[in-house]
């Protein structure tokens, strides 16, 4: 078993934490440092067991194989450029840039990046159990042949007001920072469409000038399939609790939950393995909080209480990098999402209009 040595550059994204904490149960990882010039370096330092260095000390370091960037959306690309130029894999946090050129930048880096380096988004909502077992269900024809889907995301009361979601660099606003993992989800499940109509709405009777958009209404079009994708920023359950997708197929229809995770699955015969009727799976009733206290629920730090996605994103980097194996959340995904969050502001500035969403 080959270990691996991991560094962090940047440490202020609320996923960085909970890396370091799956990582630690992967035998033979060892994380070992991390860079900031964020003030809280030395408590992120301090409490997780790792040593406070400099960019350049961690790039530097022969020893460490891979870097997980956990910086501003801004400075996401510029620290996976130069850690695959210092031969190290990387994993780039969800949504992996500010705009859609960034995104290219990174598809740029990892088509020149030397054999053997891996280049991972991080993007874990597609790797709930339920999402995984729907998407085999779907492609084994449990359900006939998928004519239309309804998806749901949204962020939580209040977290429209945090810096995340407001980065001055960014191209958009909740839909683009936590829109994009339902998204990609649907991307994971389906590819991405031909084509978007998109409405962005921004409500002066839930929040001002100082944050950007409420809502979103979005129609992802595909040849013969019709999606449906609602957003809604100011969401009073917990993060994804709310977050579903349903699937309607020619025969049954799949509900999927995200957290907690839970399928249901209705087919109208007899069919694979699966009894005609409801069948239904749900890992708990109850939703931990996302956040560990309320103290620190929108702070940049939130140190996450539910990891449970992130066991098996870390599993599936560590596993690309030992074996070759592929890439559980390709740069490629996480373009095309970049390209349908840019199509729906398009779309919006056109009253809705069908906005072409470029291939990747």
């Amino acid at each position: 078993m080959k270990p691996i040595v991991v560094g962090l550059l940047g440490i202020t994204h609320p996923h960085a934490s909970a890396r370091v904490r799956a990582l630690r149960e992967i035998e033979g990882v060892e994380v070992v440092a991390a860079a900031d010039d964020d003030p809280r370096l030395t408590y992120f330092t301090e409490k997780y067991g790792v040593e406070a260095r400099t960019i350049d000390e961690v790039l530097q370091d022969d020893r460490i194989d891979a870097v997980m960037v956990h910086s501003k959306s801004k400075d996401m690309v510029p620290h996976a450029l130069r850690a695959l130029a210092a031969g190290k894999s990387v994993v780039v946090e969800k949504p992996g840039g500010g705009t859609v050129e960034d995104l290219l930048q990174l598809a740029q880096a990892e088509a020149q990046a030397e054999p053997g380096l891996v280049v991972q988004v991080g993007y874990n909502v597609r790797l709930a159990r339920s999402i995984g077992q729907a998407k085999e269900l779907i492609e084994a024809g449990v359900i006939g042949d998928v004519v239309s889907v309804s998806a749901r995301g949204a962020a939580l009361v209040g977290e429209h007001l945090t810096a995340h979601l407001n980065q001055p660099a960014d191209m958009g606003g909740a839909l683009w920072i936590i829109g994009c993992h339902m998204l990609d989800s649907l991307v994971h499940m389906f590819g991405a469409p031909d084509s978007v109509n998109a409405r962005v709405h921004k409500s002066a009777r839930l929040s001002d000038e100082t944050s950007r958009e409420d809502s979103a209404a979005v129609l992802l079009n595909y040849p013969d399939m019709s999606v449906t994708f609602s957003f809604d920023g100011h969401d009073r359950l917990e993060w994804f609790e709310s977050s579903r997708i349903s699937v309607y197929g020619t025969a049954g229809m799949i509900e999927i939950g995200i957290l907690p995770q839970k399928l249901r699955v209705y087919v109208d015969q007899d069919r694979v393995g699966w009894k005609a009727g409801w069948t239904e799976w749900t890992e708990s009733y109850f939703t931990p909080p996302f956040a560990r206290t309320e103290s620190n629920k929108f702070s940049e730090l939130p140190e996450l209480e539910n990891i449970s996605n992130f066991h098996p994103e870390m599993r599936g980097w560590v596993d690309s990098i030992r074996t070759g194996s592929p890439v559980v959340a390709p740069v490629a995904d996480a373009l095309a999402v970049a390209q349908i969050v840019d199509a729906c502001y398009r779309s919006e500035k056109e009253l809705g209009a069908s906005i072409e969403v470029e291939s990747a």
